[in-house]
């Protein structure tokens, strides 16, 4: 911790805006969609601008969304020189930006994206198993929802292994049960077996 309070609030301020820029309402208003939030699963983010209009507006959102999370992270550690819990404040704030984001009246995507930028640099290593465990189970059930969870959950429980500390474990639990509770209603639906799969087909194709 530097003790610089002022500094961090500003920081933190940045970060949350930073987080709250909508960019899968700004895309998918230059491919002629007005209302996103309206479409598919009314979510903002890359899997539904994926099912609603394909993987060439899907790839620019989710690129935006781990750079809403890394870049402000990234600049708190590495250029300001913060501490590591100072810089996961910032990257928290970019992720509670996105998912609650002043631009859309306090509404916003899940923030699996954004937690994974600012886990880039914070957590690389537990982000590089929590990213494996995700590709594989979407490749496998083609459920992103699942994908996130069992993702964000592998990461925790790898922090538990030795060369990890209590603040790393704590903060991943953190950002996990954030995850968890943006994912509330997937979880209803992957229990009733009403969950939308992912796939790979025409644009709009939801499954």
């Amino acid at each position: 911790m530097t003790g610089n309070w002022p500094l961090l609030l500003c920081m933190c301020l940045v970060g949350y805006l930073a987080g709250s820029i909508p960019s899968g309402v700004l895309i998918s208003k230059l491919a002629g969609v007005d209302d996103i939030m309206s479409l598919g699963s009314g979510n903002t983010g890359a899997t539904n601008v994926f099912r609603v209009l394909g993987p060439k507006y899907a790839l620019p959102v989710l690129a935006i969304d781990i750079l809403k999370g890394a870049l402000p992270t990234y600049f708190a550690l590495d250029m300001l020189d913060m501490g590591k819990a100072e810089a996961l404040a910032v990257g928290v704030c970019a992720i509670l930006g996105h998912n609650w984001s002043v631009f859309l009246r306090f509404k916003g995507g899940k923030g699996v994206a954004t937690t994974a930028g600012a886990a880039i640099v914070v957590f690389p290593k537990l982000l590089s198993v929590g990213l494996v465990v995700f590709i594989i189970a979407v490749a496998v059930s083609r459920y992103v929802s699942l994908g996130s969870l069992l993702g964000v959950w592998t990461a925790f429980g790898y922090s538990l292994l030795p060369g990890f500390t209590p603040f790393d474990r704590w903060a991943v639990f953190g950002l996990a049960a954030v995850v968890t509770y943006r994912h509330r209603a997937n979880v209803q639906r992957l229990l009733a077996g009403k969950e939308l799969r992912l796939r790979f087909g025409r644009r709009g194709d939801t499954g």
